[in-house]
């Protein structure tokens, strides 16, 4: 039987407004949450969710049936904020080359879930996470904090699931080497509550 967001989708590929209605209402604040980690620039992150829906509206007769919307939509939406960077930075004139790897960002209520932490343990938490490169931190965001699994990652990032494996275990093992253990449950378990 599919999934609630699978029959969804179905509907939508139908060209049912109220299922595309309903995609973009489901999906629109877990999205922008992800876009903000990827880009500081909340107007970006707007104005590339929005043209991430429009463009599905306009292609729903080329798209197919997917099983996973939710990661469909991450890796869509990742597409879509590389491509508004990119033409933001032509725009700027800006002569840096783009990077395909993004700079996750993080506030602190990210991490200090049902929990008080002091300063010292909070700034220690935010130390050990700048330690990882961008993409460490953005794997582990994706499954600890999002809960997907491997296989979804991988997807999202365009990396084969061993990549993403690595890329996990060499971040928990800088954060287990920077962290208590209580603090290191609060990062990674802590995560895995707020998606529930």
């Amino acid at each position: 039987m599919p999934s609630p967001d699978a029959s969804l989708w179905t509907d939508f590929l139908a060209g049912d407004e109220r299922a595309y209605e309903r995609l973009f209402l489901t999906f629109y604040d877990e999205l922008y949450g992800y876009g903000m980690r990827l880009s500081n620039d909340g107007e970006l992150v707007k104005d590339s969710i929005q043209n991430l829906f429009q463009r599905l509206w306009q292609r729903r007769t080329e798209l197919r049936a997917v099983e996973a919307v939710r990661p469909y939509l991450f890796k869509s939406l990742r597409h879509e904020v590389a491509k508004a960077i990119k033409a933001q930075q032509r725009r700027s004139w800006l002569q840096s080359s783009y990077s395909e790897e993004f700079k996750v960002q993080y506030s602190p209520e990210d991490f200090i879930i049902a929990q008080q932490l002091t300063a010292e343990q909070h700034a220690r938490l935010l130390g050990a996470l700048g330690q990882l490169s961008n993409r460490q931190r953005e794997a582990i965001y994706l499954k600890f904090f999002d809960g997907f699994s491997y296989e979804r990652i991988a997807e999202i990032m365009a990396l084969n699931q061993q990549s993403i494996r690595n890329l996990i275990y060499q971040g928990t093992q800088s954060l287990r080497r920077s962290l208590t253990p209580v603090l290191l449950l609060v990062l990674l378990h802590g995560g895995e509550r707020v998606c529930q």
